[in-house]
């Protein structure tokens, strides 16, 4: 069995690993990366225009043959495995060819449906077979069992691939401090052990070598109480923003808002995502049996789902509507979800000068242009903004404890920036690929 980290083995996005038997081929994960090689943040709308081709010229498309759409003249790989439904994991879907098999969660599946309905997201899947955690399934030579992972993505699963005697688990993103601890503890519990090799993300490791016993990160019901308290001392509107597909950060928000009676305030597009997703969790989404959820309707929303023809998508949630004039006379009462491109609405609404602001990303994302203009309203209604937000990946010692439970015979450190690092932290002999490289388990 041969591995190839196409992108991923000295950065943290862009996600592609083929691997190969005598006879198969797949691909785990076909993501977008984060960063570009000279270090600033990756823009697809750089390269949207650009041929494919072209792209696989200019290093942006990974060099994989018999998997695009214009490789009509070579033998096709035989399936391609998501991981989990977040870009840096899938966003070069849309260049694949229609006729390959995608295996990723039922879950997952509508979530990138959802994305590509309501953002600039392009590409579609109308090959696939849902898979399920814990229950094996074939692809060419290979035996694959997902196992269903804690992380910040709903539906994100690591990879147990057997062929030719030989065995290997891709963690994919995961963490043990999210809603999901007992799916993170049954995968521990059901993995093999003494794998062959064992490809670890190390997210993380920019944060330096702590281990022993220090908790790096805040858990989801401490983002929950901090969130609580915040919205407790202040009297004004609690403005939140964060990402619409990070379930667990939302439903610690809605905990907050129940315990504070403010009304939760999601935009359509949210609603969507938590009306597909309420039959693989218990989860608030507009409904009689939620009654403090209530749905606005952003401008520019409205405006690309309308251009788009598709008006119905609006209608669905129309009895859970609230409107900016109601949000600014109940501005006390209110815990609303926004986001940049809401900008033009906020200013439309009253009484929310000296709000909470709270932030609940990546603060990489801070230097955007549309942030920045955030901020700048923000400074000008003289609100009160504060950073709430915790990892979506393993802290140093959850990936030992990984590691200390599985008992791989190797270590191939991927989706980090620092694959120096893992030799602090692991016995286990340590493989330092380069993307490209082929490497023979």
């Amino acid at each position: 069995m041969k591995i190839i980290i196409h992108r991923g083995t000295h950065e943290i996005g862009g996600s592609c690993v083929e691997i190969q038997s005598k006879k198969s081929r797949i691909l785990i994960d076909i993501g977008m990366p984060l960063i570009k090689k000279e270090g600033d943040r990756f823009n697809f709308k750089e390269y949207e225009n650009t041929p494919g081709p072209e792209l696989v010229k200019e290093k942006v498309l990974p060099d994989i043959s018999g998997v695009y759409a214009w490789d009509t003249d070579k033998k096709r790989i035989d399936g391609v495995l998501i991981s989990h439904p977040h870009l840096d994991h899938y966003g070069f879907f849309g260049y694949l060819h229609k006729e390959i098999c995608f295996y990723l969660g039922e879950a997952t599946k509508k979530i990138i449906d959802l994305t590509v309905l309501f953002t600039p997201v392009r590409g579609s899947i109308s090959n696939c077979h849902s898979i399920q955690s814990g229950k094996s399934f074939y692809c060419g030579d290979f035996k694959i069992t997902p196992y269903l992972m804690d992380h910040s993505a709903f539906d994100s699963y690591a990879f147990l691939v057997e062929a030719e005697g030989k065995s290997l688990i891709y963690s994919g993103d995961f963490r043990e401090h999210g809603r999901k601890q007992k799916a993170f503890q049954w995968f521990l519990d059901h993995a093999p052990e003494k794998v062959d090799v064992l490809l670890l993300e190390g997210t993380v490791l920019d944060r330096g070598v702590k281990g022993k016993g220090v908790k790096e990160f805040q858990s989801e019901t401490e983002i929950e109480e901090e969130a609580e308290k915040l919205a407790k001392a202040n009297k004004n509107i609690t403005l939140l923003y964060f990402s619409a597909q990070n379930i667990d950060r939302l439903v610690s928000f809605y905990r907050a808002s129940l315990k504070t009676g403010k009304i939760f305030i999601i935009d359509f597009y949210t609603a969507h995502i938590l009306d597909c997703l309420k039959d693989f969790a218990r989860i608030p989404y507009p409904s009689k049996n939620y009654a403090n959820v209530r749905v606005f309707f952003p401008y520019w929303l409205c405006r690309r789902i309308t251009e788009q023809g598709r008006q119905e998508l609006m209608y669905r949630y129309k009895s859970y509507k609230i409107t900016k004039q109601e949000i600014s006379d109940r501005s006390g009462e209110i815990m609303m979800m926004v986001r940049p491109s809401m900008l033009k609405d906020l200013e439309s609404i009253k009484n929310i000068e000296g709000a909470t602001f709270i932030y609940s990303l990546w603060e990489g994302y801070l230097p955007d242009e549309a942030m920045q203009k955030m901020m700048r309203f923000i400074k000008g209604k003289k609100m009160k903004f504060y950073q709430v937000h915790t990892s979506g990946h393993a802290e140093i010692d959850t990936l030992k404890k990984v590691v200390k439970k599985l008992k791989p015979g190797k270590i191939v450190p991927i989706h980090t920036f620092h694959p120096d690092k893992y030799a602090d932290l692991f016995s286990q002999k340590i493989e330092l690929l380069s993307d490209g490289e082929v490497f023979v388990v």
